[in-house]
């Protein structure tokens, strides 16, 4: 199965920060405790309103890496993403944007571990894995990460680095994140410059290494807080991705809706944009489905599942995917995608829903047969067809 069709699509388009969270100073320890306790005295670890303080301020990383540099002297990784996990149970807010938090605990986790492997050892999947995609961050960018008299490494040094980043004898659930947190950090190396960064992707010795790691820039790109290093056109919905080679316009696209949301778009003129991408309309519906994801993640299955209803040929199955791959990559099990499959009107498309899901979470995450089974009956218990359809498969 392809990097495609296996839809190792693990971004969410509004939490949108990636490594472009490099924004304006952290509150002041003062400012913190007028608004809320930095820690929580019983733990000693971040308090939500410290952490939600800090994605307000314009240096959001720093701020964010001074807390987990703080909690990790006396609690392990593990600790500091199920704190998140708990945070995130109880407020919708950070629910939507907690990536960057969990890049900050990556950061700091390759801080004190010193090498990839350890650190992707003490990681997990919370908030889309941005654990693993802070650790290869830091892995690039070094020490001296807020220094004043930090360089850039040169393009020579970042394809070196770039191509001894990611141990191709892991998992390609665990591959993939490091390529794309990769991705990510080459193009803040590259300075936003999108060829550049491209061209360092592709040293990359894989077909699907230098898709992965193409997506992660294309979502840096995306994400980017200061617009004005963005590489888009202010009026055409399609750039950069009609303007780039053939072999970057799929990624490019599978990220692409996310501008035109910043531009305006409703759903409904997002899909009529995509039918317009030609070759490219499928990884653009694609987008449309990512993008709609974190509705589902704050309750609304049926809402979104009647936006996907509105295509009505067989970019239908785009949309629906691009949904499951976000939901299924932001917890590694099927507590979001199957109750959002299960909200279809038709049959038909619950079974095709419930189908790539259980495919997505067997192929890509091995996860066991029984295991589906039981996040069937746990998320889906009013779809028997569901756990019917993990046993088949």
């Amino acid at each position: 199965m392809s990097h495609f069709q296996q839809g190792i699509y693990y971004w969410s388009f509004l939490i949108l920060f990636g490594l472009s969270v490099w924004l304006a100073p952290c509150l002041n320890g003062a400012e913190q405790t007028s608004r809320g306790a930095a820690v929580m005295p019983d733990t000693g670890l971040p308090s939500l309103v410290a952490i939600k303080d800090c994605l307000k301020g314009s240096d959001s990383a720093e701020c964010l890496d001074s807390l987990f540099s703080a909690a990790l002297k006396n609690h392990s990784t593990g600790e500091a993403l199920q704190l998140i996990r708990s945070f995130e149970a109880e407020d919708p807010e950070l629910r939507r944007d907690c990536h960057p938090v969990v890049h900050a605990i990556g950061r700091e986790t390759f801080q004190l571990k010193g090498n990839i492997h350890d650190s992707f050892s003490a990681c997990d999947q919370t908030c889309h894995s941005g654990c693993y995609h802070g650790s290869v961050e830091r892995f690039l960018r070094g020490d001296e990460i807020y220094s004043q008299t930090y360089k850039h490494p040169s393009q020579a040094e970042l394809k070196q680095k770039a191509a001894a980043a990611c141990d191709p004898n892991t998992p390609v659930r665990f591959r993939y994140q490091c390529l794309h947190g990769l991705g990510h950090a080459i193009l803040f190396f590259s300075l936003y410059q999108l060829q550049p960064a491209l061209d360092i992707c592709d040293a990359l010795d894989a077909e699907w290494s230098r898709s992965s790691c193409y997506g992660g820039v294309f979502m840096e790109n995306v994400s980017n807080a200061i617009n004005e290093k963005k590489n888009f056109s202010p009026t055409d919905y399609h750039a950069p991705c009609n303007q780039l080679a053939d072999k970057y316009r799929q990624d490019c696209y599978i990220m692409q809706t996310s501008r035109m949301a910043e531009m305006g778009l409703s759903t409904e003129r997002m899909l009529e944009e995509c039918a317009k991408a030609g070759a490219y309309r499928v990884p653009c519906t694609l987008s449309v489905g990512r993008d709609l994801s974190n509705e589902v993640r704050v309750g609304q299955s049926r809402t979104v599942a009647r936006k996907c209803e509105l295509v009505r040929d067989s970019s239908r199955l785009a949309c629906m995917q691009g949904v499951v791959y976000a939901l299924v990559d932001n917890t590694w099990d099927g507590r979001y995608a199957l109750p959002f499959c299960a909200a279809f009107a038709s049959p038909t498309d619950r079974e095709g829903c419930f189908e790539t899901s259980i495919q997505y979470l067997r192929t890509f995450f091995e996860k066991p047969v029984e295991d589906i089974a039981r996040d069937c009956s746990l998320h889906a218990a009013n779809s028997p067809r569901c756990a019917e359809l993990a046993v088949r498969q």
